[in-house]
């Protein structure tokens, strides 16, 4: 069962209890009131007919008229207050009524069926409440003192049309009542399903993330909880999405990067291995030899360069040891390291230092410039004339400059990303495989410096390493 039925069926018996739980009340509240009117009015009845015949009998009557005559005058002054539920009553024997029926039977109340043990006193009057014959009936009565003579004054009241009409009010409750419940649950069936829709908007949007459409986002906006909830899985979806892209993107590139090393490691060993079986067999003259062990160094050299960088990558998490050291030296370790690499691109290095000292990692920081030199020197195109790259230290800030064909605005925040190349041609043709940058960042950060790149496509691109 789902959620919203559940909820539906909850508040369906709860709203069903209550509505039972009123209806009864009301019922019971109105039987009780209404019977008590009429027990009331029974009771005034009887009681006001009793004093008005007591007294106007008393009045008429002398105790020297005859049994004739005190008959006619009781039956007179009765009828003057009687209606058609008044009984006038002496020794057991009806003396006056208007009822349909003789009440003689019924009314003795020392021995008729067994009714006298039924009977309610209560300041001297007399009450009955029951069935008579199949008919509900109330009756109330007194004794009175005529002249030394006993009557009993009776008010019957027939309610068997109160109880049925009571009956007909109770399945009027009840018809009410489950048409109130099935109102109400229908009611409240509709609102849960309306109010379930948005988390089965948030569930079939989980579905569709879960299955690979991470650009999917539910389409909930209530100003609830709910749209609440709806807003925060959808800033997680996005940023799901976002990690999920960044992820993908940078496997990508790690694995278009091990294609490509696994290429590149792939030629120079081949080489290596020709050569070396050809230094080993071969009659060679000697320049043929020379040649062949510096391609074989040549090929060494630049796998021990990509290997160094890859476990610089990789490695370098651990606190530096920092020294001061003049900044002249650290210009001319890193002209010396450069020195091979510019001259085979046919570029110059110019520097320039206000002979200060820096607090560096002199190893580390000389292999920061020397990529940011690197990637200086390769940012020449082929037809380019004059070729300068240009280092200078200034005031705890080193500066390496080229006027090359600089970065596009949209890149510069991605230069120092991990196997990322602007353009993998050209960084495949020099060698490059998008650590340089990734390797002077985490050195940077080592350092607790900050890199500041300014660049303009056309011309030419400056990296400031600046120390705190």
């Amino acid at each position: 069962m789902k959620l919203w039925q559940k909820a539906a069926a909850v508040c369906a018996g709860v709203l069903a209890l209550v509505v039972a739980a009123c209806s009864v009340v009301m019922l019971l509240y109105a039987r009780h009131t209404i019977l008590d009117m009429s027990r009331q009015q029974v009771r005034d009845r009887q009681r006001d007919l009793a004093v008005s015949f007591s007294e106007m009998a008393n009045y008429y009557l002398l105790n020297s008229d005859s049994d004739v005559v005190r008959d006619s005058l009781v039956k007179y002054c009765f009828s003057r207050f009687a209606d058609d539920t008044s009984v006038l009553m002496r020794g057991g024997e009806t003396v006056s009524t208007a009822l349909n029926i003789d009440p003689s039977d019924w009314l003795d109340t020392e021995a008729s069926q067994g009714m006298a043990d039924r009977w309610d006193a209560s300041g001297g009057q007399r009450s009955f409440e029951g069935r008579i014959r199949g008919r509900d009936v109330l009756i109330a009565g007194t004794s009175v003192n005529i002249r030394s003579q006993v009557f009993e004054v009776y008010t019957v009241r027939d309610v068997t049309d109160i109880h049925r009409s009571l009956a007909v009010m109770a399945l009027i409750f009840l018809a009410v009542s489950l048409g109130g419940i099935l109102l109400g649950a229908g009611a409240v069936t509709l609102l849960m399903r309306r109010g379930a829709r948005p988390l089965a908007a948030l569930s079939a949007a989980a579905r569709e993330i879960t299955g690979g459409a991470y650009d999917v986002r539910a389409d909930v906006h209530t100003n609830d909880e709910i749209g609440a909830l709806a807003a925060d899985f959808n800033a997680m979806a996005a940023a799901v999405q976002s990690h999920v892209a960044e992820l993908s993107e940078t496997a990508q590139r790690q694995r278009l990067f091990i294609g490509g090393v696994n290429h590149e490691f792939k030629t120079p060993l081949t080489a290596i291995l020709l050569h070396t079986r050809l230094l080993q067999r071969v009659n060679l003259t000697e320049e043929e030899r020379r040649q062949s062990l510096a391609h074989i160094e040549r090929q060494c050299t630049w796998l021990e360069r990509l290997t160094q960088k890859l476990l610089k990558t990789i490695t370098l998490q651990q606190d530096i040891t920092k020294e001061e050291i003049p900044a002249e030296e650290l210009i001319d370790r890193v002209r010396a390291s450069t020195q091979q690499i510019l001259a085979d691109r046919n570029c110059t290095l110019v520097t320039a230092c206000d002979g200060s000292r820096v607090l560096v990692d002199a190893d580390l920081m000389q292999s920061l410039l020397v990529n940011l030199v690197d990637n200086a020197s390769k940012s020449y195109d082929p037809g380019d004339g004059e070729r300068t790259v240009w280092l200078t230290v200034s005031d705890r800030v080193l500066e390496v400059c080229d006027a090359g064909r600089g970065i596009p605005a949209e890149a510069i925040g991605r230069i120092f990303e991990p196997f990322y190349m602007l353009d993998k041609s050209r960084s495949k043709k020099h060698g490059g495989s998008g650590l340089g940058l990734a390797l002077a960042k985490q050195i940077a950060d080592a350092h607790g410096a900050r890199l500041a790149v300014n660049s303009a496509p056309g011309k030419g691109t400056a990296v400031q390493v600046i120390l705190e």
